[in-house]
């Protein structure tokens, strides 16, 4: 199916948001040929607006997109893929900002054809390689997320496993100041990166 972006960028402009052709069609260009997009500028800029309304824009409903704003004290994966109990191993705890849920939801075949947005606010205030890790190793590799070692089973309606569906979309927003943490260039190459220029 075919994306009018010019009905998004009418949509955006009625919504107070002004966005130059070149920038919306770089933005879904890069969203089509990578599931992981970076958004670079200055606080304030809209990047997080843009992402927000394009997943408004393309999607059915709320459920189909997250917006987490990230933590300085992200230091594992838990805070985005949860964890199992350590005191009950048949349980598992899922992080309550919702980021696995959409996970197990894209994966579901029944919305295969539904496009998921996870968006990431402020991505680097923490160290991205630390609790994104999962990510970036499943996007190199093609495997899949290993959430418990309970095979083929499921614990708190979570399998063990889970892949990184073609319906999924990751778009982090990035300010660089005196706060916030530089990317590797292992988190670059697996990304393609878009700057915000007021």
């Amino acid at each position: 199916k075919e994306l009018d972006l010019l009905l998004f960028k009418e949509k955006t402009e009625s919504s107070g948001l002004t966005y130059t052709n070149q920038l919306i069609t770089r933005f879904v260009a890069s969203l089509t040929t990578k599931p992981f997009v970076l958004l670079g500028g200055l606080s304030g800029s809209g990047k997080t607006k843009l992402a927000q309304s394009f997943a408004q824009w393309i999607c059915a409903d709320e459920s189909q997109y997250k917006i987490i704003p990230v933590g300085a004290d992200w230091t594992n994966r838990e805070p985005l893929l949860g964890y199992v109990d350590a005191l009950e191993d048949t349980k598992y705890v899922l992080p309550e900002n919702g980021a696995l849920q959409l996970l197990i939801e894209a994966n579901k075949v029944e919305n295969e054809d539904k496009p998921y947005f996870l968006i990431l606010d402020e991505m680097n205030l923490s160290h991205v390689e630390r609790y994104f890790a999962d990510f970036l190793s499943v996007m190199e590799s093609k495997e899949k997320f290993q959430l418990h070692n309970g095979k083929g089973i499921t614990k708190s309606d979570v399998p063990h496993e889970l892949s990184w569906p073609p319906n999924l979309f990751v778009v982090g927003t990035v300010n660089i100041d005196e706060t916030t943490y530089m990317f590797s260039p292992k988190v670059l190459d697996r990304a393609n990166t878009i700057e915000f220029r007021i």
